[in-house]
């Protein structure tokens, strides 16, 4: 990569963040181009060459959020991934909430911001970011079925972990709440395995 393309990626990454912290902070409707220009520390022309608008930055925002600055789709993502490949049931879903946290910690107050903003345009993206995790947990429900009996069917499984890792909740919980980010973590791994895996009773005498 150029020097040139370096330092264009650079700025792009710095408005970004910016911007992120600026709209978590007053909103999407809050949010003024002059206020995130000046955290990134460049010119407002600049923030409107390399985005058009405050939508189209918003927009990247949220998908920095989300993939935590990786490059390509979360499905690509060696995080990802790893819960995937785990041979473990339990430490696949403790993979999962380890994950959820992460992606939560990043992403839940930016998308707050984004669904009280009621723009036909981000609530387009935030239906399309929805329906992507509730495909990705459809991919970790098979894949957990394949390592472990579950106490419900694979369709049920996918539906939990959908609806267990949404964001708001980590924001009922965290920011509006007192639990810390790994609390919710432990809490969430707990939960879905108590939910989802079927314990096997333990062999031996009875004392």
């Amino acid at each position: 990569m150029s020097l040139r393309r370096e330092q264009a990626r650079a700025t792009r990454v710095r408005i970004v963040h910016a911007a992120t912290e600026v709209f978590e902070r007053v909103g999407f409707d809050g949010a003024r181009i002059d206020d995130i220009a000046a955290a990134a520390g460049v010119a407002v022309a600049t923030v409107y060459k390399v985005f058009a608008n405050k939508r189209t930055l918003l927009k990247e925002a949220i998908a920095a959020a989300v993939t935590g600055d990786g490059e390509g789709p979360v499905e690509d993502l060696p995080w990802f991934r790893e819960q995937l490949d785990e041979p473990s049931a339990e430490q696949q879903l403790r993979l999962i909430a380890r994950n959820a946290r992460a992606m939560c910690e990043r992403s839940a107050l930016l998308l707050e911001a984004a669904r009280v903003a009621r723009n036909p345009e981000i609530d387009a993206v935030l239906r399309d970011l929805d329906d992507k995790r509730r495909l990705r947990s459809e991919i970790s429900a098979e894949r957990l079925a394949a390592k472990a009996p579950l106490r419900v069917p694979t369709s049920v499984a996918a539906r939990t972990l959908w609806a267990l890792t949404a964001q708001e909740l980590y924001v009922l919980q965290v920011n509006r709440s007192t639990l810390t980010p790994l609390d919710y973590e432990r809490w969430l791994a707990d939960l879905l395995a108590t939910a989802l895996l079927t314990r096997r009773p333990t062999t031996g005498n009875a004392r």
